[in-house]
């Protein structure tokens, strides 16, 4: 019944015989992702949210730009708000000359309007159909003082990740034709799920609701901009109340500073319920990952957050395996060491010790049983808990957030002034966007009647009927 729910929530089965490497941090993942374009033979597909014009963006662009003009086929899928400075500073232009075929996802036209939600935020890159890297890692230097998280894939999954790329190359234009490649062929003993959602879908909301449900023993996630649900934190807060070590690290000095601020508003509720919650010490945390247990782990470039769950594309593996498990879990507790705890002020560093949960082999077998159908009954109760939080649920806002909401107060209050001071500040960009949308829906009924027209100029020919 769990490997059922998990399929249908996640949208992709569980698929054998994969070969996944784990890379942590820019000089892993960048020397990765070089290594693997060099050796291409015959085509490479990246789909990347943000591309640089700093050092490793050029050299990413002048190796790509090399393979191109070396006869291999490449294929750049980029998102227009991650990379407006480069989109109109030409930086994609010597690419293009090279004989690369590049989109770009959603942006803004008179067609189009200004489209600045449901952005392309994945961070996938495909060689010769054989080895895919997946992680949260974007092609830019800043990566370097970075904390990321990023894998080697191959194996029968690199036909999902095919068929992910397939599919956003064909929102913006003509379908993919890519050159005959071998099908993938079973490299390892690894099973694990390609989650590549798209706007609206919530499979990996659902993904992780079901995992925190589930979980036994531990879950430690790592999130850059943690923004959890109503029902999301009534799952983690619910898996801590019963046992499990429930631990969530986020950055304490966000490139996004304002999402650092809302973070720590949802800290109370979680600390409260025996949630450990850590703050990363260096420049930034960037892992969207996540361990359950000994076996399960999730890497990828999707946040704790509606817009990742509900708006954007995103792609991430989800792993059953122990030895991938084992690995993120002690990367976990080494980036704890880089961190501080967040507690209670006047309580011990552990505001809610998790209670020691009972081995069941050392109790008789009729203790046992109980024992196994208490744990059950407490993890449907969770996950039943998790889905009435989803249609109803709420929570207290307590005083230790007092300094989070007078920070955004005092910004919405500068605002407030700033436009009563100088109304067009309010008025100029609520009248470009009336513009564009106006022109948007202009050009769009133009289009339609001409479409019109020209089927009344040329009808379709009559078919003969036999």
């Amino acid at each position: 019944m769990a490997e059922q729910a998990l399929a249908r929530s996640a949208g992709a089965p569980l698929v054998a015989g994969n070969q996944v490497a784990l890379l942590f941090d820019a000089a892993a993942n960048f020397a990765a992702w070089l290594a693997a374009i060099q050796q291409a033979k015959t085509v490479i597909q990246v789909e990347m949210y943000l591309f640089a014009n700093d050092d490793f963006g050029r050299q990413l662009r002048a190796l790509l730009c090399d393979k191109a003009k070396a006869g291999v086929q490449v294929f750049l899928l980029y998102d227009w708000l991650g990379c407006w400075r480069e989109h109109y500073r030409g930086f994609f232009k010597p690419l293009l000359q090279a004989g690369a075929q590049i989109r770009v996802w959603q942006a803004p036209g008179l067609g189009r309007g200004l489209r600045l939600l449901g952005r392309d935020h994945r961070k996938l890159i495909i060689v010769d159909g054989e080895v895919a890297f997946i992680g949260g890692l974007c092609a830019s230097s800043r990566w370097n003082d970075w904390r990321d998280t990023g894998l080697r894939l191959s194996g029968p999954l690199l036909s999902d990740a095919l068929a992910a790329f397939a599919d956003s190359w064909a929102q913006c234009g003509a379908p993919l034709q890519l050159p005959p490649l071998p099908a993938p062929q079973n490299c390892g003993d690894i099973a694990a799920r390609l989650i590549a959602t798209t706007p609206a879908t919530a499979n990996l909301m659902r993904l992780d609701l079901l995992i925190a449900g589930f979980a036994r023993e531990r879950l430690w996630l790592t999130d850059a901009y943690f923004m959890g649900t109503s029902a999301y934190l009534a799952a983690l807060q619910n898996a801590a109340r019963d046992g499990v070590d429930v631990r969530l690290l986020v950055p304490r000095a966000s490139d996004i500073g304002w999402i650092a601020t809302v973070s720590r508003t949802q800290y109370r509720p979680l600390l409260d319920a025996g949630v450990r919650v850590f703050e990363w010490d260096g420049p930034m945390v960037h892992a969207k990952t996540a361990v359950a247990d000994d076996r399960w782990a999730r890497i990828g470039s999707t946040n704790l957050n509606l817009s990742s769950w509900l708006a954007n594309r995103e792609i991430d593996l989800a792993i059953e395996d122990a030895g991938v498990a084992a690995a993120m879990a002690q990367r976990f507790l080494v980036d704890l060491d880089n961190a501080t705890e967040i507690v209670l002020g006047g309580q011990r560093r552990r505001p809610v010790p998790a209670r020691q949960r009972e081995r069941l082999e050392r109790l008789p077998l009729r203790q046992q049983a109980v024992a196994s159908a208490a744990a059950a009954a407490r993890q449907a109760a969770r996950i039943g808990e998790v889905l009435d939080s989803a249609v109803r649920g709420t929570r207290d806002v307590d005083d230790s957030e007092a300094s989070a909401f007078l920070s955004i107060g005092l910004v919405l209050l500068l605002l407030a002034i700033a436009i009563s001071v100088f109304p067009y500040l309010a008025a100029l960009p609520l009248t470009v966007l009336l513009l564009l949308a106006a022109a948007s829906v202009l050009l769009r009924a133009w289009q339609l009647y001409h479409r019109r027209w020209h089927k009344k100029q040329h009808p379709p020919a009559e078919t003969d009927r036999h």
